[in-house]
């Protein structure tokens, strides 16, 4: 799995605190392993975000990403859910 960046999710991730940066590479991790592990509570996301999927990094955060194709991921976004869903 080769997993993309957007320039949107690199400024976001270097602005989140410290310790949900450590989840986000522990959870990034877990998803490079196995994307559909339930650990990361993977969902498709509806509405005006219809296309994306989401996983979670804690109960408050989550990374915003789209299925290029098989092989290629990009994550999208990282954040608090209160936000980014919006």
């Amino acid at each position: 799995m080769i997993i993309h960046y957007s320039s949107h999710f690199e400024k976001s991730f270097k602005a989140l605190p410290k310790k949900i940066k450590e989840f986000a590479i522990q959870q990034e991790e877990i998803f490079r392993r196995n994307s559909q592990d339930p650990r990361l509570h993977v969902k498709a996301l509806k509405g005006k975000l219809k296309g994306l999927f989401s996983f979670r990094v804690t109960r408050n955060y989550r990374v915003l990403f789209t299925w290029k194709d098989g092989e290629n991921v990009l994550f999208y976004e990282i954040g608090d859910r209160k936000f980014i869903y919006d």
